[in-house]
């Protein structure tokens, strides 16, 4: 017994000798989001399968280094839209030091989305919009707006007025997106993959709401949440 606080003090010299004070070692991983654990407000963890069929539950370092809200990881859960991130597995469950998704260089690099259509040129002209691996009929044209929902966005020095808010629509109901103000981006309608290119602030959509859930509305090039649309 009486070595023990010897015993104690060399563990505590090796600890001391092994943290090289240069952080933790990140590795990068890819594969796609299995199940979210949380809810909106906070996400607790989640599962990714890696691209080298490896599964594995991740906890969001709460500093870590993230180009999206945590929300969005339900769209990947929903899409299977492949997940690049920064994995700490010095902890165990790992952490997530740093999360983008794997394929969003063309996205965010101007180029041309595919299977979408983005907003049009005038705030004045309705964008009938197709969804990828979805079939939308086409809204009557004889009415300045479709029937269904409204939702009108004033977007001013990178933030939406009045804060961000849940906008609900049912399974079928067209819903039309009108943005106002001066931002210059891309807004992204996560899930359904649609986006609206805002020429001097403005810009125009509609589509048919026919995946259930709750997306999250962004504009792309800042990851900045606008909206939250939950269809039901």
């Amino acid at each position: 017994m009486r070595y023990a606080p010897a015993l104690a003090g060399v563990l505590l010299v090796i600890a001391a000798c092994g943290d090289s004070g240069n952080g933790p070692s990140v590795e990068t991983v890819e594969g796609v989001v299995v199940e979210v654990n949380g809810d909106l407000e906070g996400i607790d963890s989640f599962v990714l399968r890696t691209d080298d069929g490896e599964v594995l539950e991740i906890v969001p370092a709460p500093d870590g280094d993230f180009r999206f809200p945590l929300a969005h990881l339900y769209d990947h859960l929903r899409t299977s839209e492949p997940l690049s991130v920064g994995l700490d597995r010095s902890v165990d469950p790992p952490l997530a030091i740093s999360m983008r998704d794997a394929d969003s260089s063309a996205w965010h690099a101007g180029e041309s989305h595919p299977d979408t259509t983005t907003g049009t040129t005038a705030p004045t002209t309705t964008t009938v919009a197709t969804i990828a691996s979805t079939t939308t009929k086409v809204p009557p044209t004889s009415e300045a707006d479709p029937p269904g929902v409204v939702i009108d966005l004033t977007i001013t020095d990178g933030s939406v007025e009045g804060g961000v808010r849940r906008e609900d629509a049912r399974v079928g109901q067209w819903v039309t997106l009108r943005v106002s103000g001066n931002a210059s981006d891309e807004v992204h309608i996560h899930g359904y993959d649609l986006y609206i290119e805002l020429i001097e602030g403005q810009g125009r959509l509609t589509f048919e709401a026919s995946i259930p859930g709750v997306f999250e509305v962004e504009l792309e090039r800042t990851h900045t949440l606008i909206l939250q649309l939950e269809v039901s």
